[in-house]
């Protein structure tokens, strides 16, 4: 690894403890200032062919996006047809419709914002993970990132490329770690590169004009070639070599500026003085050495890193030499270099990352949505200035000397309350052609539909009273207008993923010391977070985590559109499963719109009981909240058993009771069959008794077991007798007096 903090822009080599014997890196230790060698003039010369090469194939289409993007700042036209329009008496109007769909596009943008979080890749280490996430979050609120990508998002939605940068830039200037936005015209790519992350490309540049004290002040070592370079690229011709106009446009206009004599040069005799620097970043194939094994694997060695140490020293990882495409870093004017070394990251990627729009097929250039309905915008002012031009002016057709004076009867015919006075004898006919602006008028409003279509923005996006009535229409309608731009927003979203990626790497090699910081919740209530203090839970260099997006949808009239099928569903199933709604009820109120709609999901999941799908651990809140239920339940068990225990008890009692009477009575009735068989003895042996007991029983009142039955039997006979003799009696069609009283009644 080279040190960034030489600031003479010398190549110098930090020392290097190798674990494997005899091992060198692919780039020989240097020392002194060895910029100004062959071996570096060549390097020079290859870098700055490699950037011009690339500006003037990009030319083309750089200019094509540089129109692009003046036609949304309402220039739309080309000065030579506007002073032509002038000539014609004609005004250059400009109908921006093309402006309206790029706001819906970069309001939608703007109002849903991408959110994210950090996975751990080992369950032990949750705790770092969501530190790590509360830093980002940390850096995002002081870099203001979501304004930056806004910007980068726009570029994207207008010319086709967007571009942010994702950098460590020590702690001389607020956090070490630095997001921001970078305008297109100053960046350059190898153009060659498929993969939207261009990380199969071999180099990716930035431009930069600054003054030249900064410069000097910045590379205190290197300002006589810094003078130089503006000696010999402080003209236009020197500009136009290396850069384009898109590129060198503000320069140049500054330029021209004071050479017309505008500034105060020509008085007090100074000219600001301004420098090209090309910031090059490049790959080149080396031997290094890399991590094999456990979570590091695959990332270039850091010797500076405690994970990485900790993982090569437990036997996890080890260390490999194997040839792979390094990252290196060049800053560099016209002239000669200030500065090469390799990438100071160790996740050897590009700091800048772009958000695409379109690329064409033939050779992968970007372009956004204007460039599709350019032509139209540019007939839409057409139509409307000629329309204008025919309802404001008058076609006159006359014999020559119809008039005295010709200036006269210009003037006089351009009034609306005109009076004409014409020669006798002469023809003058002053014909307006006014039904020719209709249908002027009529193709500039099928041409605005047109636009509408092809840039994928309907009336219903925008909100615009439409002929579609209902609401399922309204609702497709809005789909086609999400779908049209649902390419842009997929993109935007891959290029935060990407940009996550590397803050992550970024902070876990860099914010290795304890830092304490303030993020703040939707209510806007602070929390103070404490890194790397020496906890474990704390610590966020020796582990290794994930960066993943978790993003709103962009099409918000969509989503809400759902929201209401479902609460009418819900609505639908509340009297038959009211269960249902109550456990569905968290995640429908998580997919609307409004404020506070995370706490008030919470409270929901308090009352119900569920939990969050998406937590990877639950917190000390819901750990304590089903504790407590449990608890609940188990004492609720150990009442019913309770309860049980007792009826069980009781009926144990009442079958002991019942068993105590079961044997009194068995004991009764075998008292009572002795008895009686002591009885049957005694008239068996004395039958005259027989007689004397009968009396006495029937004195008594007891009626034998065979007398019952046979009292029984007669009565039913009797009834029986007295039923059918009614019926014998009762007249032939009407039904016997019982029947009929029930007729009566019913």
């Amino acid at each position: 690894m080279f040190d960034l903090n030489a600031d003479d822009g010398s190549v110098q080599k930090k020392k290097y403890k190798s674990p494997i014997p005899d091992t060198k890196l692919a780039v020989r230790p240097m020392t002194g200032n060895r910029l100004d060698s062959q071996p570096m003039q060549r390097l020079h010369l290859r870098l700055l062919d490699t950037w011009q090469r690339e500006a003037d194939r990009q030319a083309p289409n750089r200019r094509d996006q540089a129109i692009d993007e003046d036609m949304y700042d309402n220039i739309q036209y080309d000065p030579d047809d506007e002073q032509t329009l002038r000539d014609r008496g004609q005004m250059p109007l400009v109908f921006n419709v093309t402006a309206t769909t790029l706001d819906w596009v970069i309001g939608s943008e703007k109002r849903s914002r991408t959110d994210f979080k950090v996975l751990p890749r080992r369950k032990q280490d949750g705790e770092p993970a969501r530190r790590k996430s509360e830093l980002l979050k940390y850096l995002s609120d002081v870099n203001r990132t979501p304004f930056e990508v806004s910007r980068s998002f726009e570029d994207a939605a207008k010319i086709g490329v967007g571009w942010m940068e994702d950098a460590w830039r020590g702690d001389d200037e607020g956090e070490p770690i630095y997001s921001g936005y970078e305008s297109w015209r100053n960046m350059l790519w190898d153009s060659t590169a498929i993969k939207m992350d261009l990380e199969d490309g071999r180099f990716v540049g930035r431009n930069k004009w600054i003054d030249l004290d900064v410069a000097c002040a910045i590379f205190r070592k290197r300002k006589s070639l810094l003078r130089r370079s503006v000696d010999e690229g402080n003209n236009l011709m020197a500009s136009d070599a290396y850069g384009d106009f898109v590129m060198d446009q503000l320069e140049l206009e500054s330029q021209s500026r004071g050479e017309s004599g505008s500034t105060s040069d020509r008085v007090t005799g100074y000219q600001r003085q301004r420098v090209r620097i090309i910031e090059m970043w490049f790959r080149m194939p080396v031997n290094a050495p890399r991590l094999s094994g456990g979570m590091f694997s695959g990332e270039i060695y850091d010797e500076f890193s405690e994970g990485h140490i900790e993982a090569v020293d437990s036997g996890e990882a080890e260390i490999i030499i194997k040839p792979m495409m390094r990252t290196y870093v060049a800053l560099m004017t016209t002239v000669g270099l200030l500065w090469v070394s390799e990438s100071p990251y160790r996740h050897n990627r590009w700091p800048f990352t772009p958000i695409w729009n379109k690329r064409r097929g033939r050779d992968l250039m970007p372009y956004g949505i204007i460039r599709n309905i350019r032509d139209i915008q540019r007939d839409i002012n057409k139509r409307a200035s000629k329309a204008l031009h025919i309802i404001s002016t008058s076609k006159v057709i006359m014999d020559a000397g119809a008039v005295e004076d010709l200036d006269a009867f210009t003037e006089e015919v351009a009034r609306p309350d005109a009076v004409i006075v014409k020669n006798k004898g002469f023809e003058l006919k002053i014909d307006a052609d006014r039904e020719l602006s209709q249908y002027h008028l009529e193709m500039m409003s099928r041409n605005i539909q047109m636009l509408q279509q092809v840039g994928g923005v309907t009336d219903e996006n925008l909100g615009r009273s439409t002929n579609a009535v209902s609401g399922v229409a309204i609702q497709a309608r809005q789909e086609q207008g999400a779908l049209a731009t649902a390419k842009l927003f997929d993109n935007h979203r891959f290029a935060q993923q990407v940009r996550g990626e590397k803050l992550l790497s970024i902070m876990e090699q860099y914010m290795s010391s304890e830092k304490q910081f303030r993020i703040t919740n939707q209510r806007g209530s602070a929390e103070y977070i404490t890194i790397n203090d020496g906890l474990p839970d704390n610590d966020i260099v020796r582990t290794k985590a994930d960066f993943v997006i978790s993003e709103e949808d962009h099409r918000a009239s969509v989503r809400q559109a759902q929201v209401a099928e479902l609460l009418d569903l819900l609505g639908k199933l509340a009297p038959l499963a009211p269960q249902v709604v109550m456990v569905s009820l968290d995640l429908i109120v998580e997919s609307m719109d409004i404020p506070q709609r995370d706490e008030l999901v919470k409270r929901i999941r308090q009352v119900t009981g569920m939990s969050d799908p998406d937590a990877e651990e639950e917190d000390q809140e819901t750990q304590d909240r089903k504790k407590a239920a449990e608890q609940q339940n188990q004492l609720s068990i150990q009442q019913v058993m309770a309860q049980l225990k007792l009826l069980v008890a009781n009926a144990a009692k009442s079958e002991a009771q019942a068993e105590e009477i079961r044997s009194k009575i068995a004991k009764n009735n075998i008292e009572t069959q002795r008895t009686a068989l002591d009885a049957a003895g005694t008239v068996a042996a004395i039958p005259a008794v027989a007689d004397v007991a009968d009396h006495l029983l029937h004195e008594s009142g007891f009626v034998s077991r065979t007398e019952a039955e046979e009292m029984m039997r007669a009565a039913a006979e009797q009834q029986a007798a007295q039923a059918a003799q009614m019926q014998q009696q009762a007249p032939q069609g009407q039904p016997p007096a019982a029947n009929q009283n029930q007729i009566g009644l019913g």
